[in-house]
Formats: C-alpha cells, sequence, structure tokens
C-alpha cells in the first residue's frame, strides 16, 4: 500500500463519505443499508499525512456532498482538515455544506454500550446522510 493513496472503498453517486479506522467498517455498513436510498461513495483516506486530497475531491465533484467520519471529537479534529484541503480543490462542486461527524467531546470509555454511546455508529451516518441529501 503506497503511503498517501485513497481507495474508495464502495462507488456511489450522491454522498461522498471519507471515514478512518473503525469508521470506515460502520460506514460501509451505512452504505449498505442506504443502498435503495442514497448512493455513497465511501472512501479510506488510509494516510492522512499526506493525505491523497485529489481522490477526495474527484469524488466530491462527482457526488457534490461531503460527510467526513471518524471517532476523535469533531471540534479540533483531523476532519475539519480534510474539509479544508477539499474546499481548496473542490468548493464550486458542492451542492450541500460538508459535515464532519465525529466523537463526543470525550475520552472514550472502556465499557462496550459506553463506547457506542460516544463514537459515530452506522445509524449515526445512515441519519448524516439523509441530512445532508435534504440540505439541498
Amino acid at each position: 500500500m503506497p503511503l498517501g493513496q485513497a481507495e474508495v472503498k464502495c462507488r456511489g453517486d450522491d454522498v461522498t463519505v471519507v471515514a478512518t479506522a473503525c469508521a470506515l467498517h460502520k460506514a460501509l455498513q451505512a452504505a449498505a443499508v442506504l443502498a435503495d436510498e442514497i448512493s455513497l461513495e465511501v472512501i479510506d483516506p488510509r494516510t492522512l499525512v499526506p493525505l491523497d486530497v485529489s481522490t477526495i475531491a474527484a469524488s466530491v465533484r462527482k457526488t457534490g456532498r461531503l460527510l467526513v467520519v471518524h471517532e476523535a471529537p469533531a471540534r479540533g479534529g483531523f476532519g475539519a482538515e480534510i474539509v479544508r484541503q477539499v474546499l481548496e480543490q473542490a468548493f464550486d462542486y458542492l451542492d450541500a455544506a460538508p459535515k464532519v461527524l465525529g466523537g463526543s467531546a470525550t475520552p472514550i470509555p472502556f465499557s462496550g454500550p459506553l463506547e457506542d454511546a460516544v463514537v459515530p455508529q452506522a445509524v449515526d451516518i445512515v441519519a448524516a446522510a439523509r441530512r445532508i441529501m435534504r440540505a439541498v
């Protein structure tokens, strides 16, 4: 796997979802749930530095929408940096404001049910994708 080369895990036409680590698996679950309703293009950036902005921006040019999902808190998280870089290359192609879906601003708890409550789940990604589609 070359550094700085993202992988499109699921092709779609409606919303670009950039997801990392465990959020990637949840984004793929969300894509399956929404398959008959909203077509998600799920991208695994694989590395954040260097970040393959060109693959992400090309997807945003196609879909017109961007949702970045990660487990870190949204405020001050790397999702904002991904959005910033994509805006520099694909701003004119956006049909809705880009969104970052991150974890709560709390330490990730050790308990499984509590962890599920503070980090984005597939159901949260489904809801965010539906909201971004209605934003037009």
